[in-house]
């Protein structure tokens, strides 16, 4: 188990980039009257068939050379499973894979959110040209982040230069904070 949600979040993120992701959409909905957390990260990478799902959730596989074994989704579920959760993994080869946890937000067990503003940003700056949509909500509150938006108001400006990351941080963190995510 990773000590914060943040941490599965970036590596189920880093996972589909590797995979060949342009466009990555994560959605967080933190609903409290039932008691629920629910992640969903989508990509278009070049997305998986059944047989390679299953290989997916084996800790001893990974396809990343020299390296034997995979823990990042095996951890995540198991994260999910321990605080009263489910996972599952839908992906049609050549063109998406969603992801999607739910967990019991008041499970003893369950941790923290997480610095999301640092995974949104450490994203940014990792891959400044790939598309990133956010969608936290809880309750009937919620706050958006979307590259495509901030792209089209800077114009050709990288977003990963040090002024543009600023103001970025300051938005999300802000935005966040109007969540009272209180962990």
């Amino acid at each position: 188990m990773m000590p914060e949600l943040s941490m599965h979040i970036m590596d189920i993120m880093e996972n589909g980039i590797a995979a060949g992701a342009w466009h990555l959409d994560l959605f967080i909905d933190i609903d409290t009257q039932n008691d629920t957390i629910t992640i969903t990260v989508v990509d278009n990478g070049k997305g998986m068939d059944t047989e390679m799902i299953g290989k997916a959730m084996d800790p001893l596989f990974s396809t990343k050379k020299g390296k034997g074994w995979g823990l990042g989704i095996p951890l995540f579920i198991q994260t999910a499973e321990a605080c009263d959760g489910g996972f599952s993994i839908m992906s049609e080869k050549g063109s998406y894979t969603r992801v999607t946890v739910t967990m019991k937000l008041s499970h003893i067990d369950r941790p923290p959110l997480g610095n999301m503003t640092d995974t949104i940003i450490s994203l940014i700056v990792g891959h400044p040209e790939i598309d990133l949509y956010v969608m936290v909500k809880k309750g009937k509150d919620k706050y958006e982040f979307d590259t495509r938006i901030v792209r089209e108001i800077m114009g050709d400006i990288d977003l990963s230069t040090p002024q543009v990351l600023g103001a970025l941080e300051e938005d999300i963190e802000s935005g966040l904070a109007e969540l009272q995510l209180n962990d």
